[in-house]
């Protein structure tokens, strides 16, 4: 006789019993069984003939939700990046914007130093006319000189040549001799500033021709190089304007893409909140049967064992949050403007300032749902809490748990971090209903 067993035992050295129960080396029963070679191949065709009927097999939502997580994953890096990027077009807009001004003001500079050569040209060419004027004035004195001149040299010429000796020595008497002496030396001195002041206006008049030609050519030359200055201050504006203009068009297509994907990661968000909602509610069917079956189980045992059967006690009950850490609130639940992104945007939680490294304690009992990186959330760690309830524990360093895992109130989850869009270590801690973020404060 062989070994008989049902179950884990055997009957015959061949035989046995459960979904691959086997008789003799060929006959076989449950869902594969078979008699001979040929009704097992039917069998089996038919079977899979029944599977491809049946069509395809629903997707879990628990992987819904990593489908979900991910695809969040994707667009919060392809976010992350169109930040750094329209980052980097803002400065590059505000960096072009400040050329632009310095050139600008450059150019004003250069316009200001035009208007003064300017109103000094205009000086020079004033006194310009007014040295023409005294010019004149100087060459009619000039002429005055060289016709007395010419005159005392015709008189010579008219005269003869008589020395200023003979003049004196045809003298009648020492009165004449005195009076002649009188005359002559006045003839002398007539004619000694006669010549020094033709000499003399001469060099006047030549210095002050070249005066004013040397300071109006230079003030000329000055105001050309000006408005050379300014020709090209005003192209490198132009080519700035072009670039800033440029810059800011791409500005405009970086945050445009930014909103769109900011747009897509709510969608998503949304979609996981959905998700969650749906998988908190499965979750909580599946616990209210296997509770009400116990239920039942226990009750069906107390009347089959004659005693009466015990009270029927609530299921579930209200769901009691404490703080996850200790430390004050840098920044409370409701609208606010990001420090990281700079927009006005709902804070769905509160931000509690704690070192790096503190111990995260679970608020309330549950099932771990999420852990794992989790885009600006950085290291992320949700919990179920039952009847809809679950929380959320951001920007971990560490994190202790694992995904279906259940845990106590108190118990260290994790340890506080920094990791995704955080200014500094501290504990972003949520609370949702449903799915949806109230304060946490109405709870702790």
């Amino acid at each position: 006789m062989g070994w008989r067993n049902e179950g884990r035992h055997k009957v015959g050295p061949f035989r046995q019993v459960g979904p691959f129960r086997q008789v003799g080396p060929f006959r076989q029963a449950g869902p594969f069984r078979q008699v001979g070679p040929f009704k097992g191949i039917a069998a089996i065709a038919v079977l899979a003939v029944a599977v491809m009927a049946a069509g395809p097999t629903p997707v879990p939502i628990t992987e819904k939700i990593k489908q979900n997580q991910a695809a969040i994953h994707a667009t919060q890096a392809q976010l992350h990046t169109k930040r750094v990027l329209l980052h980097g077009a803002r400065f590059k807009v505000i960096t072009i914007a400040q050329e632009l001004a310095d050139t600008n003001n450059g150019i004003s500079m250069v316009n200001a130093t035009i208007d003064q050569l300017d109103r000094q040209i205009r000086q020079i060419k004033l006194r310009l006319d007014i040295r023409r004027t005294q010019l004149a004035a100087t060459r009619a004195s000039l002429d005055r000189h060289r016709t007395a001149l010419d005159q005392r040299l015709v008189d010579v010429y008219e005269y003869g040549p008589v020395s200023y000796l003979d003049v004196l020595l045809d003298a009648t008497s020492f009165a004449d001799f005195v009076e002649r002496w009188d005359f002559v030396r006045a003839i002398l001195k007539s004619d000694s500033q006669l010549i020094a002041g033709i000499n003399t206006e001469q060099a006047r008049y030549e210095g002050l021709v070249r005066g004013l030609e040397v300071a109006n050519a230079q003030l000329a030359a000055a105001e050309q190089a000006q408005s050379s200055k300014e020709q090209q201050l005003a192209g490198l504006a132009d080519e700035r304007r072009q670039l800033l203009g440029a810059a800011r068009a791409q500005r405009n297509v970086i945050a445009q893409q930014v909103v769109e994907l900011e747009g897509l990661s709510a969608a998503e968000e949304a979609r996981l909140q959905a998700l969650i909602v749906e998988k908190q509610r499965e979750d909580y069917l599946a616990t209210l049967a296997a509770r009400r079956a116990a239920a039942a189980a226990r009750r069906a045992a107390a009347i089959a064992a004659g005693l009466p059967p015990p009270p029927e006690s609530p299921i579930g009950g209200p769901v009691a949050f404490i703080w996850p850490v200790r430390g004050p609130i840098t920044s409370p639940f409701g609208y606010r403007t990001d420090p990281y992104t700079g927009r006005y945007a709902l804070h769905s939680g509160v931000d509690i300032g704690v070192d790096y490294g503190t111990p995260i304690r679970a608020a309330a009992d549950g099932r771990v749902i999420y852990a794992g990186w989790y885009g600006g959330y950085g290291n992320l760690i949700t919990i179920d809490n039952g009847d809809g309830y679950s929380t959320l524990y951001a920007h971990c360093s560490a994190m202790y748990v694992s995904v279906d895992q259940n845990v106590q109130r108190g118990q260290v989850i994790g340890a506080v971090g920094a990791t995704g869009y955080a200014t500094g270590p501290h504990l972003h801690f949520e609370i949702r209903k449903d799915g949806v973020p109230f304060d946490p404060l109405t709870k702790l």
